[in-house]
C-alpha cells in the first residue's frame, strides 16, 4: 500500500472515530429532564388541600422551561442551580397569571418518571405542591 493510500485511510478512520465520539453528544435530544411531564400536583394553602394537572416542559439543554396549571396560570422556568440530584428552577408567573405563584421549582429524576416538589418564594408563603409527573409521549 503507498504511502499516501495508507494516509488517506488514517485520516478516515480518524474522523469516523472523532464523529462517533462527537456524534451522541452533539445530536442528543438531551439530557434526562428533557421533554414534557405532566401529573397532578397535590397543593396546599393554609392547611388546604387541592389536586390540579401540571404540565412541565424543559428545553433540551436543561437551562429553562416553562409550567403550565391552566391558560391563566403559567409561566417560564430558567435554571438556578443543582444540587443532591435536584435541578432547582426559578419559577415566574407569566404576565396576566392569575394564581399564586413564584419561587423555585425542585425537579429529579425517579426512574421513568419525574419528581417535582415546588418551594413556594416568601409573598406566597404557605403554599407548596408536590408530584410525581409522566413523560408525556409524542
Amino acid at each position: 500500500m503507498s504511502v499516501r493510500l495508507r494516509l488517506a485511510v488514517v485520516a478516515f478512520l480518524w474522523v469516523v472515530t472523532a464523529l462517533a465520539i462527537a456524534a451522541p453528544s452533539a445530536f442528543s435530544s438531551g439530557g434526562a429532564l428533557t421533554g414534557t411531564w405532566s401529573g397532578s400536583i397535590s397543593r396546599s394553602l393554609s392547611g388546604t388541600g387541592q389536586r390540579r394537572h401540571l404540565e412541565v416542559v424543559i428545553n433540551a439543554n436543561e437551562r429553562g422551561g416553562s409550567w403550565k396549571v391552566s391558560a391563566s396560570c403559567r409561566g417560564p422556568l430558567k435554571l438556578q442551580s443543582i444540587s443532591d440530584g435536584f435541578h432547582h428552577y426559578l419559577e415566574k408567573l407569566a404576565r396576566g397569571s392569575t394564581c399564586l405563584g413564584g419561587g423555585v421549582d425542585c425537579l429529579e429524576r425517579a426512574g421513568a418518571e419525574l419528581y417535582d416538589e415546588f418551594q413556594p418564594a416568601p409573598t406566597t408563603s404557605g403554599y407548596t405542591s408536590e408530584a410525581i409527573l409522566r413523560r408525556v409521549k409524542g
